[in-house]
């Protein structure tokens, strides 16, 4: 299915896969969450839960379940579930975009940089993944931080207003 990458694909298409034991079936979230598997197929039709392996069976990232757990407080607290996937909807369409800007930032900065200055193509292999084991979650955490800090900056300017 990789034979025909180039090595910093296959290499990158390695560093981002999950061993099996960290992922679950749907089934299996459902066991462990109590949410039922009709909600669950529901959520992954609308793309909500996205498999990290789509075939023989869909797999999911076992820290679903949390995420799961956080939507069902925020329904606790009186969100209503509709409200809630319209968010989840409204998200999922302004990240998306961001997500291929990642991307494309990485293949266009650090990736031909890395490229252009190795000195084989194994060490260019080995520093490219490093780069992206670093940069992931280090985007990850700034999208974060930063989408917090603007629900609370909202927030407050709500309740001046």
């Amino acid at each position: 299915m990789t034979d025909h990458l180039d090595p910093w694909d296959r290499a990158l298409l390695e560093a981002l896969e999950r061993p099996e034991e960290d992922l679950s079936t749907l089934a299996e979230i459902a066991e462990s969450s109590g949410l039922s598997p009709a909600l669950l197929e529901a959520l992954a039709r609308e793309r909500f839960l996205v498999p990290t392996i789509a075939e023989p069976e869909p797999l999911y990232p076992r820290e679903v379940v949390e995420v799961l757990e956080a939507g069902l407080a925020l329904m606790g607290a009186g969100l209503p579930l509709g409200e809630l996937l319209d968010l989840a909807r409204a998200m999922d369409e302004a990240m998306r975009p961001v997500a291929d800007r990642a991307v494309e930032v990485f293949a266009t900065f650090v990736r031909d940089s890395v490229e252009a200055n190795a000195g084989s193509t194994e060490d260019a292999v080995d520093r490219l993944v490093e780069a992206f084991k670093t940069m992931l979650p280090a985007t990850g955490r700034l999208v974060d931080h930063h989408f917090r800090e603007l629900l609370i900056a909202r927030a407050r300017q709500r309740l001046t207003e």
